[in-house]
């Protein structure tokens, strides 16, 4: 065996052992009835109303609202009817299918782009670990974002490939058109996609773009004529825009810095190419597309989303170009990406949040789950006996206990923010529509410190 592929196996094994590690914590917890996240229940709220037929975009005396398009909805309600199961799970179960689909797409751009497989293989089991230790509230939680950016990243594999091709790239436009009515703030791959073709001086470039406009507004004349006049003020729904929002996301952007770092150390140095153009393009977008939306209020982790998926094209890249680094030119290719790995490792492993090794080490840790299963199915059967509809503080526990959906905190929030009610008014509202409210009185979701240094001084 030679050297270089002593080296790809460690590479492979070390990435795969650290992705293993970091997935077991959200799929051991996808099985339990907790919030793992607001936005859960919420989501399951509008997929039950979609597989009943029933309108899922209230009118504007309504205090619950829906502010995102309706495919997943329709979709994923479908497959609970057709599996038998809670479309809770469901959805749980398509956000880590998405995450396999979506590493396979990033394994297959840095194929298009750059050829060579280890590299692709790297920067598709980096994309794993990353996302299962970065965004633990969106791997395997019932939230369309996974599985709309899988379908987004579908259509620019087929995009670089009908480019490579020189053929027209509106098919794969089209593709993006339907994720965008999946989910609508997955903006980076379309914007970079139309930018790349007037660069690259693509001669489709006048005709995608407007074809691709065309279906866009034809299917949203669709949805408001299927919907009805609701559907475009529930989409644009109020909400506070400030700087200050960027500044509280901001911090997260630690996570995939280095791995940014390493290819613009590359990038720089091999600027003129195809692959450094294009990976430069739709990491910049990317990014800008994260502070964008992190201007608006309650807006989180996944409005960074398009920015690691682009850095992970980027690294798959970087580490199949190196020879063309300066670092690589000093100490040689291959301790260059060695460097690169261990250094991606560590930047994942060394730090105090560790679910998984609680989850090996810590009963207490694992029992946390288990209790909070219980108290969302105590909570629902004390809600169950409460007359008339009930807003609950977890809508988990209004939803196991068959309470309609009535009440959005973030469209109420958004509208005191915005200055559209005062605080005084959320309540004359709810007792003007007999509305009684269920507080959160214990834990329901996964609520466990999950600082290991801390776990460790109070075990000894």
């Amino acid at each position: 065996m030679s050297r270089v592929d002593r080296r790809a196996i460690v590479y492979i094994a070390l990435l795969s052992l650290a992705g293993a590690y970091f997935l077991a914590w959200p799929i051991w917890r996808a099985q339990f009835l907790i919030e793992i996240w607001p936005t859960e229940s919420w989501n399951a709220y509008w997929q039950d109303t979609a597989a009943a037929w029933r309108p899922i975009y209230p009118g504007p005396d309504s205090l619950a609202g829906n502010n995102y398009p309706p495919l997943s909805f329709y979709a994923i309600g479908a497959l609970g009817k057709l599996l038998g199961m809670d479309n809770l799970f469901v959805g749980r179960a398509l956000s880590l299918l998405a995450l396999a689909a979506l590493a396979l797409e990033v394994f297959l751009s840095v194929r298009i782009l750059a050829l060579g497989r280890l590299g692709a293989t790297v920067a598709a089991l980096w994309y794993v670990a990353m996302m299962a230790r970065n965004s633990t509230i969106y791997i395997g939680a019932n939230d369309p974002q996974l599985a709309g950016l899988a379908i987004m990243g579908a259509a620019l594999v087929y995009f670089l490939r009908l480019c490579q091709q020189k053929r027209s790239p509106v098919p794969a436009l089209l593709l993006m058109v339907v994720a965008g009515f999946w989910k609508h703030n997955i903006i980076g791959v379309p914007l970079t996609a139309l930018c790349w073709l007037f660069i690259s001086s693509n001669r489709e470039a006048v005709r995608a773009t407007f074809v691709s406009g065309l279906v866009t507004v034809a299917g949203l004349l669709a949805c408001v004529a299927v919907f009805g006049p609701n559907f475009v003020p529930d989409l644009l729904a109020p909400r506070q825009y400030s700087w200050s929002n960027v500044l509280t996301n901001a911090g997260h952007l630690q996570w995939s810095a280095l791995a940014l770092l390493i290819w613009a150390a590359w990038a720089i140095f091999d600027h003129r190419s195809t692959p450094a153009r294009f990976t430069a393009l739709h990491i910049s977008i990317g990014l800008l597309a994260c502070i964008v939306q992190w201007l608006g209020h309650g807006i989180f982790g996944n409005a960074e989303f398009d920015l690691i998926f682009a850095v992970a094209i980027g690294l798959g890249v970087t580490f199949n170009r190196m020879e063309s680094s300066y670092v690589a030119r000093m100490i040689g290719p291959d301790r260059c990406r060695d460097a690169m790995v261990l250094a991606l490792l560590l930047r994942l492993i060394l730090t105090d949040r560790q679910e998984t090794a609680l989850l090996l080490l810590s009963p207490e840790f694992r029992e946390s789950l288990y209790a909070s299963e219980h108290n969302v199915l105590n909570e629902a059967k004390i809600v169950a006996a409460i007359p008339g509809d009930v807003a609950c503080t977890i809508k988990l526990v209004c939803r196991q206990a068959g309470k309609s959906f009535v009440v959005d905190e973030f469209r109420t929030d958004e509208m005191v923010a915005t200055g559209k009610l005062a605080p005084a008014d959320i309540p004359a509202l709810l007792s003007a529509k007999h509305i009684s409210v269920h507080p959160k009185t214990q834990p329901t979701g996964p609520e466990q410190d999950t600082s290991f240094s801390r776990w460790w001084r109070r075990r000894t």
